[in-house]
């Protein structure tokens, strides 16, 4: 096996690699962005139901302010439900559930945990997508090896043959040994 040869079967196992490293980076990154945008979109609404829930102001007190906290509330335990069950990690799905705990509750203790929760939830979303900004560093290295050995292989054939082509040009014999 030549080295062109050698350097070529090399490409293409890194390419191979490259391209499995770049579909599990966007898997991740898609289902991470998806599932970040969900829980700061519930982490505004349980601010929200919270200080509905606990404000001393009278306003929260008339019938469609109670209305709507009482709405708020059922949408996000619904939608949490459903996110607890798209989660794979059993800490991650307990803290959901720390977070439905919040949302039936109105003490402080069981508020400040839901928040806590909602944080960690957070935390772990972030890091799963750091995670995935480097490997798409990665796999922006993968594609730089892959060119240079892409260019060392092609150079290799395309050299020789044109060091012979210009011989062959100047009027020089070339001989052919098997």
């Amino acid at each position: 096996m030549t080295i062109s040869a050698l350097t070529l079967a090399l490409a293409l196992v890194i390419g191979l690699w490259l391209i499995f490293s770049l579909r599990e980076a966007a898997t991740t990154v898609t289902r991470g962005a998806t599932t970040v945008e969900a829980l700061h979109r519930y982490n505004a609404g349980l601010e929200v139901w919270r200080q509905m829930s606990t404000g001393t102001d009278a306003a929260y007190r008339r019938p469609e302010a109670v209305a709507q906290r009482d709405s708020i509330g059922r949408e996000l335990r619904v939608h949490l439900a459903g996110l607890a069950t798209t989660m794979d990690d059993d800490r991650e799905r307990d803290l959901v559930q720390n977070v439905l705990l919040g949302l039936t509750s109105t003490g402080p203790v069981a508020g400040t945990q839901a928040r806590e929760s909602m944080i960690v939830l957070l935390a772990k979303q972030d890091s799963a997508m750091f995670q995935a900004a480097q490997a798409s560093q990665q796999a922006v290295l993968l594609s730089a090896v892959l060119l240079a050995l892409t260019i060392i292989a092609a150079g290799m054939l395309i050299v020789p043959m044109a060091w012979l082509y210009v011989r062959h040009k100047r009027g020089a014999t070339i001989e052919v040994k098997a």
